[in-house]
């Protein structure tokens, strides 16, 4: 293997993947799978007749439908999906393992041995999604050293590559995600400002607007409801992105599909309409641009330039967008799908500074008293707010409600929302202390966020003096123990990824 090729980079995406490594010239360059492809569908079939699992273009276009699993990557970070082939479970962790060991077994035939990878996620990832796709990376095989945010990897590529310097805005629309990273790059320096993002907010979507189009297309010509098996609905699918794809170089397309009932179906879709029908999802991604320029108290003056990352933002309507509302066209490199994984490659050198912002917020549950009511209840009591500079430590005190408390337990939460039911309980913190403590005693809580984005947190009791920190390691549900990780590694390894 080549000496340059243990800087590997892996942007594990909604609808395609892609592996990629610094070439001996120090210039990043994506690996081909074994089709010759250099993005590989994220799309799984599970043969049902023997132990083989069918990864990328032959999955997507010739499996069945019902045995297919794509998009995977919206479910990283929900302990309760799976799916479920020939009595098996399948969580989003092992199917992405299943990906992650397609590309290492089919980039590792061009650029030798691959251990050592950076995976890519979206800036908006919680704990238990990073968490995940660590995991998926552990049962891939893969060491993976460090997880960075997908906006943060194509802005290092622009940076080194495309010479781009200043404030910019990178607007990452990929297939499942949309994220709007606003920081500062200064030659190989970059700073994060802000994050902000939404899960379920790209080319997956505007698939499905296609779907509706072709289906009230029909409609108007047959006078009833598209009926469909499981195999036509999934073929369709698979025909809208093909549609959405071409409505960016054409304004009329027309398609040809096929259905038990009628045979040979034709239709024809407009960029206009299409635009129209996709309204209100670009109202979204305008408003979340707007929700990171007013948090940092910036207008679009401000922003030196906008950065395109992810295949949607080939729509044109996406592109005029930006340019009206910044007042100049956004800067897109030829290979808007393949930036973050170059990124990633990049920065799997180390040989860079980037200073990170937090993802979320981070706090503990706390009982708090109503000015107003005087009535006291559990709520989200924020001690690191989200898109502060990392490393940090900050730090709040609280009050005990009870006396003689022997052992004082604060439950760690990550999320912005002042509701308990809308956070995730990410890790406890207990200190034992000695008895006859009076209600009132001050208890201080300090979080630390380092610049590998781990936390700690220490508890300490300002009537005895003790304390007591820890790291926190998210351990809930959906988390895989070692033994898990060893055993479902284990199995993996005998399944044929082909």
């Amino acid at each position: 293997m080549a000496a340059s090729a243990k800087h590997v980079g892996i942007d594990l995406g909604t609808s395609t993947s892609a592996l990629a490594y610094v070439q001996p010239d120090g210039s990043p360059a994506v690996v081909p799978n074994s089709d010759g492809e250099r993005l590989t569908p994220s799309v799984v079939f599970f043969d049902p007749f023997e132990d083989v699992k069918l990864i990328g273009s032959s999955a997507r276009d010739g499996g069945d439908p019902e045995r297919t699993v794509g998009q995977i990557k919206r479910h990283m970070g929900d302990p309760d999906y799976s799916v479920e082939f020939d009595g098996r479970k399948w969580t989003p962790t092992e199917i992405s393992a299943l990906i992650l060991s397609k590309l290492k077994n089919d980039c590792s035939q061009f650029i030798g041995e691959i251990e050592d990878v950076v995976i890519t996620v979206p800036a908006n990832f919680n704990e238990l999604a990073r968490r995940a796709t660590i995991d998926a990376g552990k049962l891939a095989g893969l060491n993976v050293t460090r997880i960075v945010n997908e906006p943060t990897a194509a802005a290092l590529y622009y940076a080194l590559t495309q010479g781009v310097n200043g404030r910019v805005m990178v607007f990452d629309m990929g297939g499942g995600t949309l994220d709007i990273t606003i920081l500062f790059i200064q030659g190989r320096n970059i700073h994060i400002q802000l994050s902000e993002g939404a899960r379920h907010l790209g080319g997956c979507d505007f698939d499905q607007v296609v779907n509706e189009l072709i289906r009230e297309e029909y409609r108007q010509q047959k006078g009833c409801e598209l009926q469909m098996s499981p195999y036509q609905s999934g073929r369709l699918m698979s025909l809208c992105e093909d549609t959405k794809k071409m409505l960016s170089k054409l304004n009329v397309v027309t398609e040809t599909f096929a259905t038990d009932k009628d045979g040979l179906t034709r239709v024809t879709l407009t960029r206009e309409r299409f635009e129209a029908a996709i309204g209100r999802l670009l109202i979204r991604t305008t408003m979340l641009v707007e929700q990171a320029l007013d948090s940092l108290e910036i207008g679009p003056s401000d922003i030196d330039e906008v950065l395109l990352v992810g295949g949607s933002t080939r729509i044109p309507k996406i592109r005029e967008n930006l340019e009206k509302f910044f007042g100049k066209p956004p800067l897109a490199c030829a290979n808007v799908d393949e930036c973050v994984a170059l990124g990633a490659a990049l920065f799997a050198q180390q040989s860079l500074t980037v200073h990170e912002v937090c993802n979320h917020s981070y706090g503990i549950l706390a009982l708090v008293e109503d000015a107003k009511t005087g009535e006291a209840k559990v709520q989200n009591s924020i001690v690191i707010p989200k898109n502060t500079p990392i490393p940090c430590a900050m730090s709040q005190t609280f009050l005990t409600s009870e006396d003689d408390e022997s052992i004082i337990e604060v439950e760690i939460t990550q999320g912005e929302d002042v509701e308990p039911r809308f956070v995730n309980i990410i890790g406890k913190i207990q200190l034992e202390v000695p008895p006859s403590r009076p209600a009132g005693s001050e208890v201080t809580i300090t979080y630390s966020y380092d610049e590998n984005q781990r936390v700690r947190a220490e508890i300490h009791d300002s009537h005895t003096g003790l304390r007591h920190d820890v790291e926190i390691e998210y351990k809930g549900k959906g988390v895989l123990t070692e033994e898990e990780l060893v055993r479902k590694s284990a199995y993996l390894k005998k399944v044929k990824v082909v």
